[in-house]
């Protein structure tokens, strides 16, 4: 039996919970979380927010009685987050950033993790944060560095490309990394409405059991999934075997330790 037969196809959250947010989405969770205890005026949403890996950061470090309030577009991911540990605190809704069923000026802190770089039309999101922040409340919200700056994700490409070279996946490099670029974020801010905008970049450890792990959790718990199924419609799994041998090869059939580097924006209202 392959690794790939014993995971069912409806899986990409846990597969994401298990294998990729430990790495990559826990520690800026964690370093974001931490930011966000500075600022003192609520109630606190949070757009995007997937598995709910930043959610619980955020419930389990920012004072207790602020209100905390977590979205997500997909309905299935709601009831998934809403159900993990810590999550007695958040207040969770279905919710399109895009399309905010809040009144204005409701917040003092909008949040979100990474998941601004890969919506559609992220000018509509960032004006509709803005339209529900308060007066001199703060939009704070990341997104990951260029690859190049993440050699986890860089060996992956590099991998994909010659796996793929007529037509290699390109979620990583253009979706998940491709909006480390901050006269972009800060044209998009100002086209919004937002004003003093800080950034801030974060460098931190990479940690991983090992490069299979690695493989598993972006190849089939991030949307790269799906440019994979679309050029291997029967069989992924030797899309997570070149990943898995490409790591290894640099570095280390054993546990895995790199850098990352992310960009933390707040910007305000």
């Amino acid at each position: 039996m392959t690794v790939m037969s014993r995971i069912p196809a409806n899986a990409m959250p846990f597969l994401r919970d298990r294998y990729f947010a430990p790495s990559v989405l826990a520690p800026f969770a964690d370093d974001l979380a931490r930011r966000l205890c500075r600022l003192s005026v609520g109630p606190l949403l949070e757009v995007a927010g997937d598995t709910g890996v930043l959610t619980q950061a955020i419930a389990s470090a920012v004072s207790a009685g602020l209100t905390i309030i977590a979205t997500d577009p997909t309905a299935d991911l709601v009831a998934y987050a809403s159900g993990k540990p810590g999550m007695a605190r958040v207040a969770w809704q279905q919710a399109d950033p895009e399309a905010l069923p809040f009144q204005d000026a409701s917040f003092g802190i909008v949040t979100c993790q990474f998941s601004l770089a890969t919506i559609p039309h992220r000018l509509s999101a960032f004006r509709e944060a803005r339209r529900v922040i308060k007066q001199g409340g703060r939009f704070v919200f990341s997104v990951l560095g260029t690859i190049h700056h993440n050699p986890i994700a860089d060996c992956l490409q590099t991998a994909l490309d010659r796996l793929f070279p007529d037509q290699p996946p390109r979620f990583l490099a253009n979706g998940l990394h491709g909006y480390a670029n901050n006269a972009a974020i800060d044209d998009d801010l100002t086209a919004a409405g937002f004003t003093d905008a800080v950034y801030t970049t974060v460098e931190l450890p990479f940690a991983a059991a090992s490069a299979q792990d690695i493989a598993l959790g972006y190849c089939l718990g991030t949307p790269l999934r799906s440019e994979l199924e679309a050029r291997m419609p029967v069989d992924t799994e030797p899309a997570v075997q070149a990943a898995t041998l490409a790591l290894a090869g640099r570095f280390g059939t054993g546990p895995v330790n790199a850098t990352m580097r992310a960009q933390v924006i707040s910007a305000a209202g």
